[in-house]
């Protein structure tokens, strides 16, 4: 066989692995679906469970099919079967593959499916890794999103996933954090500025705060700073949660004259 009649074999075999990947990934993906519905009726959480453990495998089955019909339309070419052959019969390949094992990618990988199984984590869950904390979006073979209330996106390293601590805020609790700091004179009476403070708390409307706490924080020589921790549902906008109440909040002191003098 000649040098273009392997390039029309290659190109006919990487089509078919082509149309098997896309088969295999729809086929799988409505098979879910309809158990996953299923499931939903019965119980919404073990539904979760699962959705968080097929998106991980199904990227593993996905990955393990590009790199065999990768592997077999290159072995239409002579000179490539001849390497292979020769790479696999020296037992290079064990060396290779207990070097990678202590990488990054494949220890993101092994970790991305401990993640799967483990479950410390689901789609969905709003959780803390470090000084990050978001809902997680997606859980992919190297990474996992999360969505932070600020609206950023966030990739954590599923090796960071396993091997820091996580707290995830969706199983005991699953509201969203609102604190706000707010200035108030030293020599200003503090119950006066808590009892205002709550009422402006109480005045926000959009968050729909499910409950909050004023308590006296830090104190400088001249300023004594509130600490509003409130409360809000899972799907609350957090920044304009607290910036509704730091406007209102500041409006009411600065009224009362509770406010730190400007230097």
């Amino acid at each position: 066989m000649d040098f273009s009649s392997n390039w029309v074999q290659a190109l006919v075999l990487a089509l078919v692995w082509i149309g098997i990947l896309f088969v295999l990934r729809v086929g799988l993906w409505r098979a879910f679906r309809h158990y996953e519905r299923r499931l939903a009726e019965r119980d919404p959480s073990v539904a979760a469970r699962r959705r968080t453990t097929f998106s991980i495998l199904l990227r593993v089955v996905i990955a393990i099919v590009v790199l065999v019909g990768g592997w077999v339309v290159l072995s239409t070419f002579p000179a490539t079967e001849e390497i292979a052959r020769a790479f696999l019969a020296s037992g290079a390949v064990l060396a290779v593959v207990a070097g990678l094992a202590l990488t990054t990618p494949l220890g993101n990988l092994g970790s991305g499916v401990m993640l799967a199984f483990s479950q410390p984590v689901r789609l969905g869950d709003r959780i803390t890794v470090g000084d990050q904390t978001g809902v997680v979006d997606e859980i992919t073979l190297s990474y996992t999103a999360l969505q932070t209330d600020e609206g950023r996106r966030v990739f954590v390293p599923n090796r960071d996933m396993v091997s820091t601590t996580l707290v995830n805020n969706s199983v005991a609790d699953p509201r969203r954090l609102v604190t706000v700091e707010l200035p108030v004179r030293l020599n200003a009476s503090l119950a006066a500025a808590r009892r205002l403070t709550s009422v402006a708390v109480e005045g926000v409307e959009s968050s729909e705060l499910l409950d909050y706490d004023v308590r006296v924080g830090t104190l400088t020589e001249k300023t004594a700073w509130l600490t509003v921790v409130a409360y809000a549902p899972p799907g609350a906008n957090v920044p304009r949660a607290a910036s509704e109440i730091r406007e209102r909040a500041l409006a009411s002191l600065g009224e009362a004259g509770l406010l730190p003098a400007a230097s």
